[in-house]
């Protein structure tokens, strides 16, 4: 690790035109179908069925319609005093994650490789998903969810304005996208009213630093100028969108998911760099691996002090809040059991759930118990109540 968070990467000379193709890409899709319509039978397990039977089964959203009058006057409502049912908008920033990339794999020989919005963590609003829509729906009833599929590289469906690949330098972007949705139907109308902002990116900055010729330290990985770009962001959701709670949530650690790739015949031919580029400095050596987790911790240094400077702003329109909860997600000590059936990185359907309900958990949470370590097997959720009434 050198000074200021510059990650150094040995480029791994090409082997195949397979390198050549960029993540996310028409042809990349295609040859990560391929592989895993002909060599899914790999997998110790079937994926499809992994998905949709979790490793652990969490407890249904039972929170009660709690409907706290706490005497505050619509027009004199601040983003410190945000109760559930004050949200009419959820929106969602960020990158493949965000975007639900090969979340569900489906079966081969005819399985196909697309983005399940619809279930997103986030903002998904396909019915009986674990999503932050879905939970609010509980209190509001909200505007901005996508439901059901897009294809790779889509430029987001109703509020999810995630883009897969995106880094964080494509933010800018997808703030320009939401500005201009907001000024049309069915959005006009409630662009004064209170929205929950989801803002989730980094993943990319760190994974094509080791593909040539893609390589340009510092400006890809740099911590500075991953800050630049985050806080740009979250000024343009304060100045030209207003009105929003905006979390923040850290990145996990990316090398844990190459952990989980081994003892799978499967994920590590996918993982193998002459087959297909998932991840390039997690497919690299172990110390590039270690760089790279560094390199994550920078960066949720940084989401963490872009959250306490806006806090510290005191704009009565505008809250920012690092929500640390993904970092207590061992996705690797499980296995493939969280990770997509077809490149054995992202996260796929079940791990979906988890982020859905500890995000909402640390919202509902302060600053000490947003830190807590937890288990899948034993989670439980976090009800908004009269001592826990405001989004925090």
């Amino acid at each position: 690790m050198t000074p200021r968070g510059k990650l150094q990467c040995q480029q791994v000379p090409l082997q195949t035109p397979a390198r050549s193709w960029l993540p996310f890409t028409e042809p990349w899709a295609a040859q990560l179908q391929q592989h895993f319509n002909q060599f899914a039978w790999l997998h110790p397990f079937d994926p499809s069925r992994q998905e949709q039977q979790c490793a652990y089964t969490l407890p249904s959203f039972d929170c009660p319609a709690f409907f706290f009058d706490d005497g505050i006057q619509r027009e004199q409502r601040d983003a410190s005093h945000l109760r559930p049912q004050d949200i009419k908008l959820v929106i969602a920033l960020g990158d493949s994650i965000t975007a639900g990339f090969g979340m569900t794999s489906g079966r081969p020989p005819f399985a196909s490789v697309l983005e399940y919005r619809g279930k997103a963590f986030s903002v998904g609003g396909d019915d009986n998903e674990y999503t932050l829509h879905n939970f609010l729906d509980v209190y509001s009833e909200t505007l901005g969810s996508p439901e059901g599929v897009t294809l790779p590289l889509s430029k987001g469906k109703a509020l999810n304005n995630a883009v897969s690949g995106s880094k964080a330098q494509d933010l800018d972007s997808q703030v320009s996208r939401l500005v201009h949705q907001l000024q049309r139907p069915p959005y006009d109308t409630v662009r004064q009213a209170w929205k929950l902002v989801t803002l989730f990116i980094g993943a990319n900055n760190v994974c094509v630093l080791c593909t040539p010729p893609l390589t340009r330290l510092p400006d890809l990985a740099d911590v500075d100028v991953f800050e630049h770009h985050v806080r740009q962001a979250v000024e343009r959701l304060r100045r030209d969108v207003g009105y929003a709670f905006v979390n923040l949530p850290a990145l996990f650690n990316v090398s844990q998911v190459y952990e989980a790739s081994r003892g799978n015949p499967y994920c590590e031919l996918v993982m193998d760099p002459n087959h297909m580029v998932i991840c390039s400095c997690i497919q690299a050596d172990k110390q590039q691996r270690r760089a790279a987790d560094l390199v994550v911790q920078g960066y949720n240094s940084r989401l963490k002090k872009i959250a306490q400077d806006y806090q510290e702003l005191g704009d009565p329109t505008f809250m920012v809040v690092y929500q640390p909860a993904f970092t207590q997600f061992p996705v690797g000590k499980y296995k493939q059991r969280y990770l997509s059936g077809f490149d054995c990185f992202h996260p796929n359907r079940c791990a979906n759930q988890v982020m859905a309900t500890v995000l909402w958990n640390n919202m509902f949470s302060n600053t000490t118990e947003k830190q807590a370590s937890y288990h899948v097997n034993n989670l439980s959720f976090v009800c908004p109540s009269a001592k826990r009434a405001y989004l925090q």
